[in-house]
């Protein structure tokens, strides 16, 4: 299989396996590789891989280009293996895996995952490359031989933390987590029994998740008497612990509580809480049967999975105390612009019934055709496409300073001006409606190869005076804007053809100096007794990188 060898300035490498014919690369989250830097345009360039391994790039639209040894590709160019492409900042190398002896397995590729940073400190000065969808381990400056009997060794390592990360990051309520944790420590071959214990601010214990065993008991255990002597070191030292042969170890000599519970060898690690800094608890495994049951290489492992653990959990706890704040959390659920989530977080008690009129631009953007077109494609296929249009629009208006305030179907309705002005909203509106064809039409050159039909958006804008505020009940509000100017632009977008942008006279005259506008014959539209006057913007003569 074809991979991609990604380096940046920085000195981080990393690897993206070309497992699909297309892939899209660019800055935006809804690329397949993402490169997240300035110097890469949100949808940059398009990765084709023919059935024989054959890859070719082409450039989409993109500021800086696409440059291969040193040329900056004019179409779609065929990549040779050992080729060099530059992307930005980032210098891509395309190889066969057939060009290296060690097998797959050898190496953890992971892609569309994000390593957590304790890994770099696991790993004891071996090369990790992080990005924000590629991860993998290499080590140029070793021969063939030694890279391989490195990276065999530290595979159970990356792999168990890999499977952490993805299990913890899925799960959404602390006892389903406590419970994943335990079971993930029994990859680890020693481990007999775990469990999860939760502490107070003074050291006391609130909780303990049931005890795991790997072989169940014959006969009903008697409840563990967790050592107290290792309770307060670990909330003394917040270091992990490795316990290899009780009898010899004088730490703990003494305990009668450890004595008691008939381990040989065990590994504590604290749970700390990476925001506040407070042991949140520990995290506990044994060996009933036999000492030096555990290396420092497995509590290196298994002091990650806590720090990992730590962290979901505190992030669990902090969700909950937004979702207590019912009306806040409702309002953060509802408002995806930042300076809206800005707003409301300074001020969560503030929002209340009500609004305010102010002056905005209202964009309405909606796919034509597309209930015919997904009659015939499976359900999921539709979520899929609609997925992908959403995310790309939904950076687009956000780059451009908008805010979104619904999806509906498949059609999509955002503000510029609330709820704050930047001066410049009905520009940023234009701006954004031409960024989004433009996308548009560059991702619609590659559908047919991805699978997906081509897509066709007609964009409507409206300037004028709306009310802006939280509309709706006390137990549900929503921030939105309300008023004929928002039905204008939805008729605006309702009378626009595949590929066309209408604005009104009123957005008209705050652009006029800055757009090529086309006037178009007056139209009526639902609610109004006068014809309206429309104009249609240029945007192809005025092509803007996405």
């Amino acid at each position: 299989m074809a991979r991609l060898i990604i380096s940046s300035p920085d000195g981080k490498r990393g690897v993206f396996e070309i497992g699909k014919p297309v892939i899209t690369i660019g800055r935006g989250s809804a690329n397949d590789l993402v490169l997240n830097d300035p110097s890469v345009s949100r949808f940059h360039a398009v990765l084709k891989k023919s059935s024989e391994d054959q890859v070719s790039i082409a450039d989409r639209g993109s500021t800086n280009g696409v440059v291969i040894d040193g040329v900056r590709a004019a179409d779609e160019t065929p990549i040779a293996h050992g080729a060099k492409v530059k992307i930005g900042i980032y210098d891509l190398k395309l190889e066969s895996q057939r060009e290296t002896q060690p097998p797959r397995d050898a190496a953890l590729v992971v892609q569309k995952a994000e390593m957590p940073a304790a890994l770099k400190e696991v790993l004891d000065g071996k090369m990790v490359a992080q990005a924000p969808r590629t991860v993998a381990v290499l080590d140029d400056s070793a021969s063939l031989r030694d890279q391989y009997a490195k990276l065999t060794k530290e595979n159970f390592l990356l792999r168990m933390l890999y499977d952490a990360g993805k299990a913890l990051n899925a799960i959404r309520s602390v006892p389903e987590l406590v419970k994943e944790v335990v079971q993930l420590t029994f990859r680890i071959e020693g481990v007999q029994r775990g469990f999860v214990m939760f502490v107070g601010a003074h050291g006391d214990v609130t909780e303990q998740s049931e005890v795991r065993y790997r072989t169940p008991p014959k006969e009903e255990q008697p409840q563990i008497t967790f050592s107290r002597a290792i309770l307060q070191r670990i909330m003394q030292e917040r270091e992990p612990i490795l316990v290899t042969d009780l009898s010899a170890d004088e730490r703990f000599i003494t305990s009668e509580s450890i004595k008691v519970s008939g381990m040989q060898s065990a590994m504590v690690a604290p749970l700390i809480s990476p925001n506040s800094g407070n042991v949140l608890g520990v995290l506990y495994v044994d060996n009933l049967s036999k000492s030096m049951a555990f290396s420092q290489e497995e509590l290196n492992v298994f002091a990650v999975v806590a720090t990992q653990a730590a962290a979901a959990i505190d992030n669990m706890m902090a969700h909950k105390r937004i979702a207590d704040q019912e009306v806040t959390r409702r309002a953060l659920a509802r408002f995806l612009a930042p300076e809206v989530v800005e707003m409301i977080a300074a001020n969560p008690e503030g929002i209340r019934l009500g609004g305010v009129n102010q002056k905005v631009t209202v964009l309405f953007c909606d796919i034509r055709g597309f209930t015919s077109m997904s009659e015939t494609m499976q359900p999921e296929k539709v979520v899929e496409i609609l997925n992908e249009y959403f995310s790309r629009v939904t950076d687009v208006i956000f780059d451009h300073g908008g805010t979104l305030d619904k999806y509906i179907g498949d059609a999509a309705m955002a503000i510029f001006g609330a709820p704050f002005s930047k001066g410049n909203d009905a520009a940023n509106a234009v701006q954004a409606a031409i960024a989004i064809q433009s996308m548009i039409q560059e991702l619609n050159r590659d559908a047919a190869d991805r699978g997906h039909p081509e897509l066709k958006i007609g964009v409507g804008i409206n300037t004028g005076v709306v009310t802006a505020g939280n509309i709706g009940s006390s137990k549900r509000l929503d921030y939105t804007v309300i008023g004929d100017s928002v039905n204008l632009a939805s008729r605006m977008c309702g009378q626009a053809a595949a590929g066309q942008i209408l604005v009104t006279e009123s957005t008209f005259n705050e652009v006029s100096a800055q757009f090529a506008l086309l006037p178009l014959p007056p139209v009526m539209v639902k609610g109004k007794s006068q014809p309206i006057s429309i104009f249609s913007v240029q945007w192809k003569e005025v092509a803007i990188a996405v």
